[in-house]
């Protein structure tokens, strides 16, 4: 991450925007969610993405304490995820998820459950929080260009 970062402010010009978007929690709902409101299935485990995310967050740190970059704006959001079946969801996770989000298979097996419990079109979601920093390259360089 350290390399990465020196690179991409090596390329941005003075005053030039570094954003860091990504998700950023441990426990994520996973929910069913239908015409008369939401039912939590279970919180899923994204902790093995967590020593990654330490990681960032210490060499954007170390980097804004050097003076490589200046913090603008910090917030966190929810972004959501949403699937018409468990099956779309089971597929999708298979294609995209799989190292981010533990999905045991109990919880596919709730999931279906849950899911045939509801009349009418239930969907399944998932509420990632999620990380917006944006940073500034300094228009003055110091001494590390």
């Amino acid at each position: 991450m350290v390399h990465a970062l020196e690179e991409a402010r090596r390329v941005l010009v003075p005053q030039g925007i570094l954003v860091d978007l990504r998700p950023y929690c441990v426990e994520v709902p996973l929910e069913l969610v239908f015409h008369e409101g939401i039912e939590s299935v279970a919180r899923l485990d994204s902790s093995p993405s967590r020593p990654d995310d330490l990681a960032a967050d210490q060499a954007f740190e170390s980097a804004a304490q050097a003076g490589m970059i200046k913090e603008l704006k910090s917030e966190y959001f929810f972004f959501d995820f949403y699937w018409d079946t468990v099956q779309d969801m089971r597929v999708d996770w298979e294609d995209k998820w799989w190292s981010d989000v533990v999905l045991p298979k109990k919880v596919l097996r709730r999931a279906a459950r849950m899911y045939k419990e509801h009349p009418g079109s239930p969907r399944l979601r998932i509420r990632i929080r999620s990380k917006l920093v944006v940073y500034e390259k300094p228009e003055r360089q110091n001494d590390l260009d």
